[in-house]
């Protein structure tokens, strides 16, 4: 007989007792229920299952853990996109896998409930999410943002799945999904939602702390005002179709965006320490950007920037941010200025800590940056260098030499072959990409040996 407590685990007191009993030996299958939980919510989901089979005593643990991370990345990076009939049948297989796992779940309540792989708009998508609320999740990310070469309808996060209608008002949640009261984090990857949806969700869902939305093209406009919302980390990206969002009033430690900086309104926002903006490559990004930020630039100790084609402007202006610790920079090395803009951000933060550089390049140029003001710009509290998308070139390694001998206290530089912007499993199928970036690891190695001793060298 199973008995299970207030978390939804299991106590198979009885089958427990009696295993030990009769196999002294395995002393892992003699350890607490809760204890085998911890241990199985380590595992993909596919290996916690296949425990099943181990004895009598492993035969249902699986059943009563809270994660259920349905991650079948390994199958869709082997998938052949472009092939529909291939598509269709591995849909199916992940669906009914899904559908298996929610029949044998045992456990009272979910703290994580992910689904990723490629799919459609399917009706059984609502099945889970309801299954997921009922449950009490506190974590949702449905994440169907692969397309490869083939356009598959996308998935909406409906009203009626709130238990209203299309065109009513904002509303209590129905005690139905009485789920939504427990849910602190909302991950939504090539979902389509609404302003209506989310307004709803983060108005009753009183903990939600996390909202990500990305790839959603009925998003239009935003407001999160109120200091009675929850919300402190929210991420917007790629919604190519939003006009505005209204930040005001708000209790928001982070913002993500990555779209068109023209769209913010960015109000009294006292608690906001992290920002990153990317998207919309204008001549004008970094004035808009820093203007839209105004209300809080004094308190910024993150700052990530996504941008190219402004580098091109010869002297950006660029405000102090005296308590800045964390700078991230998309560094375009084709720009013959790059060295200069970079001096210019690093003097007007005193107190950076560390630096990220993301690279880009086209073609790889062999003549040397424009450094004339550059070479005497110097940072005392700069530790930590990443370099994003390191390739040997001649430019990187002089952006290296620079940034070694700037940095007057640098303790750790790490080389990432990788390129930001590329997903893994996707690079992982192009065999020249991995080829490529291991001749950059080897590079990287080789650079290594021409720097200071003291500094820690990291090729990832």
């Amino acid at each position: 007989m199973v008995e299970s407590n207030s978390k939804g685990g299991s106590h198979l007191s009885e089958r427990k007792k009696k295993y030990v009993a009769g196999n002294m030996m395995d002393r892992i299958s003699g350890l607490p229920d809760e204890i085998l939980l911890s241990i199985l919510s380590l595992l993909p989901l596919k290996e916690a299952q296949a425990t099943s089979i181990l004895s009598r005593r492993w035969q249902d643990v699986w059943a009563y853990c809270t994660t259920l991370n349905f991650d079948d990345e390994k199958n869709l990076a082997r998938l052949r996109l472009y092939d529909k009939q291939a598509l269709e049948l591995e849909m199916c297989r992940y669906v009914n896998w899904v559908d298996s796992v929610l029949k044998q779940h045992r456990a009272l309540n979910i703290e994580r409930f992910r689904v990723y792989f490629k799919l459609d708009s399917r009706s059984c998508i609502d099945k889970w999410i309801q299954f997921a609320m009922r449950k009490g999740v506190q974590m949702l990310e449905l994440d169907f943002g692969y397309s490869g070469y083939l356009y598959l309808p996308k998935y909406r996060f409906s009203n009626k799945l709130l238990g209203i209608s299309e065109t009513s008002a904002l509303k209590s949640l129905c005690s139905e999904y009485i789920g939504f009261n427990c849910l602190k984090v909302l991950d939504l990857k090539t979902v389509d939602v609404d302003q209506e949806v989310l307004q709803y969700l983060m108005s009753n869902c009183r903990v939600l702390e996390r909202l990500s939305v990305s790839d959603s093209s009925t998003l239009v406009n935003l407001k999160v005002t109120g200091h009675s919302i929850a919300l402190k980390y929210l991420v917007i990206q790629r919604c190519t179709n939003i006009k505005t969002i209204e930040i005001c009033d708000a209790n928001l430690v982070s913002f993500v965006y990555d779209g068109n900086v023209r769209n913010l309104v960015l109000i009294n926002l006292p608690r906001l320490v992290e920002v990153s903006l990317s998207g919309w490559y204008t001549h004008d990004f970094l004035e808009i950007a820093f203007f839209h930020l105004s209300c809080c630039l004094s308190q910024l100790e993150i700052l990530k920037l996504g941008y190219m084609t402004a580098w091109q402007k010869m002297d950006p202006v660029i405000p102090s941010l005296p308590n800045l610790k964390h700078l991230e920079l998309v560094f375009n090395e084709n720009e013959n200025c790059a060295l200069l803009h970079l001096a210019s951000f690093i003097k007007k933060y005193p107190y950076l800590h560390t630096l990220v550089l993301k690279l880009i390049k086209y073609g790889s140029k062999k003549s040397p940056f424009a450094k004339k003001r550059a070479a005497k710009c110097s940072h005392d509290c700069l530790k930590v260098v990443e370099i994003v998308g390191y390739t040997g070139i001649s430019r990187d390694i002089e952006l290296v030499t620079y940034l070694t001998k700037t940095a007057t206290n640098l303790e750790k530089i790490v080389f990432d072959p990788v390129a930001h912007r590329r997903p893994r499993f996707d690079r992982l199928q192009d065999h020249s990409t991995v080829k490529n970036e291991e001749l950059s690891r080897a590079q990287a190695r080789q650079l290594k040996e021409k720097l200071p001793a003291t500094l820690d060298v990291v090729c990832l």
